[in-house]
């Protein structure tokens, strides 16, 4: 029995000699959001929750019930602009271990991991770095961040990069097995985020330019245009309308009200691209030539200093009572060029190599950075984040353009040293957000100690994930259709939240305030420093560095 034994081990060893790579990629992945499993529900999360707790009585009907989101009760098939992919996940894993936030957030490794494996073995076919391009992905702020929520983002991005993967393998091989899963999961990427459809022109306009004539290949996209089209039919049966085009409509309506110029919508865009995926500004050494970084370095000086003159970059103005904020403007200057780096790196991959490779790449990360900026109802860190996987990719193929070192052992420190700051920047964001978050279920639980036994109703504005832990503690947020404050009711006002009213000074005397530390040094939410991570409605850059003022619930009594 010893031989067998003995054949069986090696086969083990083998095989995970063969794929040591891909899991040192899945365990750094692991190690870097582990810490943060505990996070508190947060942003969007609870929509998604709300929707899965619906999904489990009833999940043929997954948007039938109401909710309180916009300062009043709504359809949730109004309110809901992402489909219900990521909440049949989350319903899923709540039956097996519950809906703890370290089970949720466990459960939703699973994604982030696929994410990091699908840019690993898609790299293989295009960089000689398969392990450094998904890390340079992984250890991003758009990507860690985005995999500590349980939104939709790291799930679309996981179906995606196995979509391209599978669809480029089956081109390769003429395999139609291959060609056929990739659909499948062309569908279920859409069909979690509707970003996903993207996909659709982004491997049909590849295959035109790697075959060079209609084939076979050309029928597989018909399996998720059908399921697409399935989805629109069943969607506005159930609800009256198709939740596709619904999307779509409000997108366009809110870019409209906006009326922001295609300027500003262009920096935001190159800003939040540079400062989400900012492995591109620490591997710039080794991409660019020494005359091309200076020229960078002096052509940002100059953009810093004509900033300086403006009176604002969006919504954050450039001066505060103690004149030019500088910091501010410093950091604006290094995410631009930052994005700057991502658009020219692809554009010189393509420029270089003219091939299908290099078209699929470039198409992937400007087509994303178009959406993020112009079409995308507001720029977001999640909407850069399906670039990632493109740019990391992009940068193992310019290091090794430039021949980096000489020997093997010389040209993997070299290729990978610029991963540590990278990596150190992106957990410091994952940190400011995680405490950010932990204040509202933080808060909800103070309030809760304060309040009960007060015989008064106990109200409050503001949503995200404050809303959620609001309503566990037994709290009504504000329905301003039907309002019902009486005398000597409780009402919680959040400083930092969306779709929050301030009530005359003659209705409400302010009782208390709840304040919570912060990261002290770097935010991802503050619409006084210009951090709008979730939304450039809070600020132009995803994150600042600077002092930041302790987190602040406001206690009003009415009068």
């Amino acid at each position: 029995m010893a031989v067998p034994i003995m054949l069986k081990d090696n086969k083990v060893i083998s095989m995970i000699c063969s794929h040591r790579a891909a899991i040192i990629v899945a365990v750094v992945t692991i190690l870097c959001l582990v810490p943060f499993v505990n996070k508190a529900f947060h942003i969007d999360d609870p929509l998604f929750l709300w929707t899965a707790k619906q999904i489990r009585t009833n999940p043929a009907d997954f948007y039938g019930f109401s909710v309180n989101w916009y300062w009043t009760d709504m359809p949730m098939s109004e309110v809901a602009k992402n489909p219900p992919g990521t909440c049949y996940y989350i319903a899923a894993a709540a039956s097996l271990f519950g809906w703890s936030e370290a089970a949720i957030h466990t459960a939703f490794l699973i994604p982030a991991v696929a994410a990091a494996l699908g840019t690993y073995y898609l790299a293989k076919r295009f960089c000689p770095r398969p392990a450094l391009a998904a890390l340079a992905a992984v250890l991003t702020p758009g990507f860690l961040v985005s995999s500590t929520n349980i939104m939709c983002d790291t799930m679309m991005l996981a179906f995606w990069v196995w979509a391209v993967c599978l669809w480029v393998r089956g081109l390769d091989e003429n395999k139609y097995s291959s060609l056929f899963f990739a659909a499948v999961l062309v569908a279920l990427c859409a069909l979690t985020k509707y970003f996903g459809m993207a996909l659709l022109p982004l491997l049909l306009v590849y295959s035109l330019m790697k075959k060079r004539k209609i084939g076979l290949w050309l029928l597989f996209f018909l399996v998720p245009m059908v399921i697409l089209a399935g989805y629109q039919w069943v969607t506005h049966n159930l609800y009256g309308r198709g939740l596709l085009t619904d999307a779509a409509a409000y997108a366009t309506e809110l870019r409209a009200i906006q009326k922001l110029t295609s300027l500003t919508k262009g920096l935001t865009g190159l800003l939040f691209a540079g400062g989400c995926i900012a492995t591109v500004f620490f591997y710039s050494p080794l991409l660019w030539s020494r005359r091309t970084l200076m020229c960078g370095l002096a052509l940002t000086i100059i953009f810093i200093i004509v900033l300086s003159f403006v009176k604002k970059i969006g919504i954050a103005p450039i001066r505060n009572d103690n004149g030019v904020r500088w910091s501010f403007l410093i950091q604006t200057g290094l995410m631009a060029a930052g994005g700057v780096g991502i658009l020219a790196l692809a554009g010189a991959d393509f420029f270089k190599f003219k091939n299908a490779d290099s078209l699929l790449l470039i198409l992937w990360v400007f087509g994303t950075f178009i959406f993020a900026a112009f079409i995308n109802w507001t720029v977001n860190a999640r909407s850069i984040l399906p670039m990632a996987p493109a740019v990391g990719i992009l940068l193992m193929r310019r290091v090794d353009g430039y021949g980096v070192g000489t020997t093997q052992r010389t040209i993997t420190w070299q290729a990978a040293w610029p991963l540590v700051p990278a990596a150190v920047l992106a957990l410091l964001v994952c940190w400011a957000d995680y405490t950010w978050a932990n204040t509202a279920r933080t808060a909800a639980a103070d309030i809760q100690k304060t309040f009960k036994n007060s015989s008064h109703t106990v109200w409050f504005e503001g949503h995200w994930g404050f809303q959620y832990y609001m309503e566990v503690a037994g709290f009504k947020a504000i329905d301003y259709k039907n309002l019902k404050i009486a005398r000597d009711d409780i009402i919680i006002i959040p400083y930092n939240n969306t779709n929050t009213k301030a009530f005359p000074k003659e209705m409400v005397y302010l009782d208390k305030v709840f304040q919570f530390n912060l990261c002290r040094k770097i935010t991802t939410s503050n619409e006084q420093m210009g951090a709008g991570f979730y939304s450039e409605v809070l600020g132009p850059l995803p994150y600042v560095f600077g002092q930041v003022e302790p987190e602040r619930y406001f206690a009003f009594t009415a009068r």
